[in-house]
């Protein structure tokens, strides 16, 4: 169930919704704010919910709704977009549902003897007061009229809204009384059992077999997140470290436009051999036939005829010409690397120096490396997890990085990416499969508790609102 009811309040500032106000044209303007005050407390007067003991009216959830309404409208602007009818109905039904869900609320609070500290009843006070000032200061400019009608016509135009001191300091203080009995209701959770543990390691196991197994990426990204707890691992990773040292832009784009052509190169060369090996092919002229006899028999003939227009010795030219370009590309691509290489040669010559001196290589990282993944954690200390099916890192870097053929070993060549020049370390092999409890024992304890503390909460949460036995009228809830 959700219980945020208070997540934007600036934005109540600016939110006028499209409701209707008052025409100051042609007649007494005070008269007809009066009129219209007393037409949208009437309206206002409409029971929208019904509990067990009580009614809830639109007045009631007016607030709670232009907070919610003003959280989404900002949440689908930052993608371009705006509420939808179907959308607003379901802020209405939120709305009535957080109203309940705050009856709820005070009634186990008062059950339990607990309340808000008169420090924070005097702070929610003054915060409403504020937040009233700032949002009638924003409506005040906006409104028709002069002198006291200005001022009566954007108290109204703020009515109507839901907007008042009253409903800024109830819904801060719902949201600090949600706080006080989630702290509460949570701290009645304050161990697990062994059995639960255990439960939550194996689905944990599970869980992260079926969303790894598969999936180099995600289980890469998770092993340089803080906030990922991983308890499976998949076949064939290796962990590395390296130190990144960056050439001038220059000469580092050299280098990848080089191998971007020899790529293109080599596709190229591709394409022509495939097509003499299927000229060659001696079930390649059945095929044609036979594919010829069906609905598509005349453009299949065409296209034969036109293959059939270039030779073998046509292609074998294509070929020819297309192996050239290979070889000139390469050569590029050796040049392009030679000379970046050499632009940080001193520097890299001075890290192998050290390291043949016995430098610890961490200490290198720190000194030289310009990979901020390698200063940050957690990859400043478990490295990157690299396997040959790696999705994360430049293709490049793996292939250094895999052609390593012990734990300890380090790049005898730098290795160029497109992130600059590595030199790699081979830190250790990764076991695959389940990871030993033990060995993530702490930081699964403290997450499964957290869990089971927001469960129990959300369950009791459910359990009193449910009690309440509430009815929802949703369609008396008009806008307009």
């Amino acid at each position: 169930m959700r219980h945020t009811l208070v997540k934007l309040m600036g934005l109540l500032v600016a939110l006028t919704l499209a409701l209707t106000g008052c025409n100051l044209i042609g007649i007494d303007p005070m008269m007809q704010l009066d009129e219209d005050f007393a037409k949208a407390a009437k309206d206002f007067s409409t029971v929208v919910a019904e509990y067990d003991g009580g009614t809830v009216t639109k007045g009631d959830v007016m607030g709670s709704f232009a907070n919610n309404y003003a959280y989404y409208s900002q949440m689908y602007s930052m993608f371009g977009m705006s509420l939808t009818s179907d959308v607003v109905e379901n802020i209405k039904q939120q709305s009535l549902e957080d109203e309940i869900q705050g009856i709820a609320v005070e009634k186990e609070l008062a059950a339990r003897g607990l309340s808000l500290s008169d420090e924070k009843v005097e702070e929610i006070k003054t915060t409403a007061e504020s937040n009233y000032q700032q949002a009638y200061d924003s409506y005040y400019e906006s409104a028709e009229g002069k002198g006291d009608v200005k001022a009566r016509q954007t108290e109204y135009n703020m009515y109507i809204n839901g907007l008042s001191k009253e409903t800024f300091e109830k819904l801060q203080r719902r949201q600090e009384e949600l706080s006080l009995i989630e702290e509460t209701v949570e701290g009645e959770i304050s161990e697990l059992t062994d059995e639960q543990l255990q439960a939550a390691y194996d689905e944990k196991v599970s869980d992260d077999e079926s969303a790894y197994a598969e999936d180099a990426g995600s289980f890469e990204s998770a092993m340089a997140s803080e906030d990922d707890l991983v308890a499976w691992m998949p076949e064939g990773y290796r962990t590395v470290k390296h130190i990144l040292v960056k050439p001038d832009d220059t000469v580092l784009n050299d280098v990848t436009d080089a191998r971007d052509a020899l790529d293109e190169a080599n596709s190229t060369l591709e394409g022509y051999q495939e097509e003499l090996d299927a000229l060659n092919d001696d079930d390649a002229e059945p095929a044609a036939e036979e594919a010829a006899e069906g609905e598509d028999a005349e453009a299949t003939e065409e296209e034969a005829e036109a293959d059939e227009a270039r030779t073998a010795e046509e292609i074998q030219a294509d070929i020819d010409a297309a192996t050239a370009e290979v070889e000139a590309a390469r050569k590029a691509v050796e040049e392009a690397e030679a000379k970046c290489l050499e632009s940080v040669k001193a520097k890299t010559d001075e890290i192998y120096a050290k390291l043949a001196e016995g430098a610890e290589f961490s200490d290198l990282i720190a000194e030289y490396g310009e990979d901020p993944g390698m200063q940050n954690e957690p990859t400043a200390t478990r490295g990157y997890y690299v396997s040959s099916k790696s999705e994360n890192w430049d293709k490049n870097f793996t292939a250094g990085a895999m052609a390593l053929a012990n734990v300890g070993d380090v790049s005898e060549t730098p290795v160029i990416s497109t992130s600059g020049v590595h030199i790699i370390r081979y830190e250790s092999d990764v076991t695959p499969g389940a990871v030993p409890l033990d060995d993530i024992r702490d930081a699964l304890y403290e997450t499964t508790l957290e869990t089971a503390k927001h469960e129990h909460y959300e369950e009791a949460l459910e359990g009193w609102t449910t009690a309440l036995n509430p009815v929802y009228h949703a369609d008396a809830f008009t806008l307009g």
